[in-house]
C-alpha cells in the first residue's frame, strides 16, 4: 500500500527534549512511537468493518510471487541429451 508522509509543528525545544529522552531509553524513537499512536487512532477511530475491508483490499493488491521450480535431476539429464 502508497503511504503518505504526514508533517506536524512542535516547539523545537519540545521536540529535543522528546528526542533526547527518548533515545536515552535506546528502546524507541519518535518516528516508532508516533507509528503507534498512529495506528492506535487508527483502531479506535476506524469502525472494524471498514479497517477489515482496506486489508482484503491491500491483500489483494499486493502481486502474486512468482513460483520458480528448481531444476529436477530428469530436468537436467534431458537438457544434456539435446545438446
Amino acid at each position: 500500500m502508497e503511504k503518505t508522509e504526514i508533517k506536524i509543528s512542535i516547539d523545537n525545544e519540545r521536540l529535543e527534549a522528546l528526542t533526547y529522552f527518548l533515545q536515552k531509553k535506546e528502546t524507541s524513537s519518535l518516528q516508532k512511537e508516533l507509528g503507534k499512536i498512529l495506528e492506535e487512532l487508527y483502531e479506535k477511530t476506524v469502525p472494524p468493518d471498514v479497517r477489515d475491508y482496506i486489508d482484503g483490499r491491500q491483500k489483494k493488491a499486493a502481486p502474486p510471487k512468482p513460483k520458480v521450480k528448481p531444476p529436477t535431476k530428469n530436468n537436467a539429464e534431458r537438457a544434456d541429451e539435446k545438446d
